[in-house]
């Protein structure tokens, strides 16, 4: 098969992450990016990237790049491109356009510019004009100015891979589908798995962790339940490849069934969010493997047969009112208790916008990552269970809030 040039978004400190996931897909990275990675391999690692990624959220087909330093200079080398190749005779499609310099200072005129060279393209060449369809393309195209360069490029995904198609309703402040895989991975999940461990996240929200720790213990392919990506109606696509590749997916989802499963459940205080939650284990496929049950932190039991390793993961409320971080200390000191009680032997992973109430936990951080919950600074903490890793919970002092030096200190003595 002949190579592509493949370019891969994701959310902003993941890239190192998801350049390790595409190997496993036979794509080889070129280089990062901020919040993406450049990659080439054939259209099969792309079929697959849009299947079984768990942490990207785009993948575009890279088709050129042409010099931007101009509107009339971005138009010329748009026209000048074989469009047919790539947007269906009769077809529609939309572009999508990221990026400015000084003379293309907003995207909507970016986005007008390469859409006029695309249809005088096919106009120049005699055919139909393609239609534009803002909200159901058949193709989507894909622009990204950066300086005076612009990369064009087909979005073979179709829409934001970390949409699986389970979520359709959510609780507050959820936390997206690939950041928490990426947190599952970061936590050490996939090897706490595969050794015996169980899973269990003590403030679960609508779900989101416990669903996709539960997919990637039992070989789920994050895009199975997919009804439509972005090459279908593309006229490189191979059908026949693509077919191949989802009963491959769906043999590997049974597959995944006939061993141990993990015992994996989730916990609130809400009872509403656990409603939620149910809903969406149940259109993922996964309501008699995953269990969830609303139940306050202080209150954490695991009754039945548990492994004595596992993985403790969570993201707690981040506390952006004062009154909401006066109560956070409290909240992580049960945290640490629950989980020194509860799961001794296990490890601990705590995702916070508020990383200086880490102390409260009782528990020695041995690694932390920094990543964005969209654009908010957050942190993984990452903690052993065990006496070894004990300390005395030690909450900061909050008079009228956490001032920057107090978090500063707290953060660089974990």
């Amino acid at each position: 098969m002949s190579k592509s040039v493949f370019f891969v978004t994701c959310p902003k400190g993941v890239e190192y992450l998801l350049a390790d996931e595409l190997s496993t897909f036979g794509l080889d990275t070129v280089r990062n990016a901020p919040a993406g990675v450049w990659v080439e391999g054939s259209l099969e690692g792309g079929y697959r990237a849009c299947l079984w990624s768990r942490l990207a959220n785009r993948v575009i087909l890279h088709i050129d790049e042409v010099d931007a330093n101009s509107g009339d200079q971005l138009y010329d080398g748009v026209v000048h491109m074989d469009w047919q190749q790539h947007i269906p005779v009769h077809g529609s499609f939309r572009v999508t356009f990221l990026g400015q310099n000084e003379a293309i200072r907003n995207t909507q005129y970016g986005a007008q510019r390469v859409k006029d060279g695309i249809v005088d393209r096919f106009q120049a060449n005699g055919g139909p004009r393609p239609s534009v369809d803002a909200k159901n393309p058949d193709v989507i195209v894909s622009a990204r100015l950066n300086r005076g360069r612009l990369s064009l490029g087909i979005d073979l995904s179709g829409h934001s891979l970390h949409m699986r198609g389970y979520r359709t309703d959510q609780g507050l402040a959820p936390l997206k589908e690939n950041l928490a895989a990426a947190l599952l991975m970061r936590a050490g999940w996939p090897e706490i798995a595969a050794a015996g461990g169980d899973f269990v996240d003590p403030m679960c929200g609508s779900g989101t962790l416990v669903v996709e720790a539960a997919m990637m213990a039992l070989d789920m392919a994050p895009g199975r339940k997919q009804e439509r990506f972005g090459f279908e109606k593309w006229p490189g696509h191979q059908p026949e490849l693509w077919l191949s590749l989802r009963q491959e997916a769906e043999r590997r989802a049974h597959e995944g069934k006939q061993g141990r499963i993990p015992r994996m459940a989730g916990f609130d205080q809400d009872s509403r969010v656990i409603g939620t939650a149910w809903k969406n284990i149940q259109r993922a496929g996964l309501e008699n493997v995953v269990h969830v049950e609303a139940r306050a932190v202080d209150a954490l039991e695991l009754e039945g047969d548990w492994s004595d390793q596992g993985l403790v993961l969570t993201n707690p409320p981040y506390g952006e009112r004062l009154s909401e971080r006066r109560e956070l200390g409290g909240l992580y000191q049960a945290l640490g208790d629950a989980v020194k009680r509860c799961v001794p032997g296990w490890r601990l992973g705590v995702f916070t916008g508020a990383p200086e109430f880490g102390k409260s936990i009782g528990l020695r951080s041995y690694k932390q990552y920094r990543l964005f919950n969209g654009k908010l600074p957050a942190q993984l903490l990452l903690f052993e269970v065990n006496e070894v890793s004990a300390m005395t919970p030690r909450t900061p002092d909050i008079p009228g809030e956490v001032t920057p030096r107090i978090a500063n200190e707290e953060r660089a003595a974990m």
